[in-house]
């Protein structure tokens, strides 16, 4: 195999749609930290997410690595690098663990706290989710949860030793979005998780009882974002925290009606409700970027 063909199948193998998501987040916690700072360092910017770059995409592959059997009996990852045949699993191994190594010798260089998030971020998703919860309890997306929260808290402290709402807010939206967004995928694909023997919640309840779940969790995200918004209006001055309000509110009205209109055909909905998701995660972190910019270049 060329080596051009090689990175190409690896870097797919990492699930780039995944991680450049999460990758986001941290870019958004890092631009924060430094509209707090009021520091402008580019070393600082390329540095950081390079770290968390090598870091997400180490993280799955070894989960990939983890889940090359189940991969296999699922039609919806069965002709993914790994079980289809075209990487070695040692491929995935060994360059999953020099990701993280890398990542981690990066990240302390960079700072402590930093480092924390990132190891207990990629020790959450490889060992409690991947490895250890997965197969075994529908609680495991939960016990992940964290995973999918730990690049914003390591993009943050990259550069400050402190916490504040606003950063914690943010956090938790993660958190109580994650299962929002895989249990939507696991309505869809309930039965190559259920042929997998992967527990996910709408295996083990019917799927209608899953849908007035999802309720619960897609209500939650909307709430703690509008109180995200509410929180950062003393932070993000002026027209900054209301511009922030006022899209929180739109977005998470948005949501709600993706729920909605997923609950009522759920076989046939529900992946829009996934990519509704998706679209909400992705164009929250990208604005708080804008605005941490914004503020960063301000007088």
């Amino acid at each position: 195999m060329r080596l051009s063909s090689f990175l190409k199948e690896f870097i797919e193998m990492t699930k780039p749609k995944v991680w450049i998501f999460l990758l986001i987040t941290g870019i958004a916690g890092l631009l924060f930290a430094m509209a707090i700072t009021k520091k402008i360092n580019p070393f600082d910017i390329i540095y950081v997410i390079l770290y968390l770059a090598f870091g997400l995409m180490g993280s799955e592959s070894l989960s990939n690595y983890i889940d090359m059997d189940i991969d296999k009996k699922m039609k919806r990852t069965m002709h993914r690098a790994l079980p289809a045949g075209r990487l070695k699993p040692s491929t995935a191994l060994i360059g999953g663990l020099i990701l993280v190594a890398v990542t981690l010798i990066m990240s302390y260089r960079q700072s402590f706290l930093s480092f924390i998030f990132m190891f207990t971020g990629i020790f959450d998703y490889v060992i409690i989710y991947a490895l250890l919860t997965k197969r075994r309890t529908w609680l495991n997306i939960i016990l992940g949860a964290y995973s999918g929260g730990a690049p914003l808290l390591a993009g943050y402290t990259a550069l400050t030793n402190h916490f504040n709402f606003i950063i914690i807010s943010w956090f938790l939206i993660i958190i109580i979005w994650t299962p929002l967004h895989i249990w939507a995928l696991s309505v869809k694909y309930r039965d190559d998780y259920k042929n997998a023997g992967v527990p996910m919640l709408p295996v083990i309840i019917p799927i209608e009882k899953t849908v007035r779940v999802l309720f619960i969790v897609a209500l939650g995200t909307a709430l703690i974002t509008v109180f995200s918004a509410i929180v950062s209006l003393d932070f993000f001055h002026k027209y900054l925290g209301y511009l922030d309000l006022v899209m929180s509110i739109l977005m998470s009205t948005f949501i709600i009606i993706a729920y909605f209109k997923a609950s009522g055909n759920p076989e046939k909905n529900i992946m829009n409700l996934f990519i509704v998701s998706n679209i909400f995660i992705g164009f929250f972190f990208l604005m708080v970027s804008v605005i941490s910019l914004i503020i960063l270049i301000s007088p």
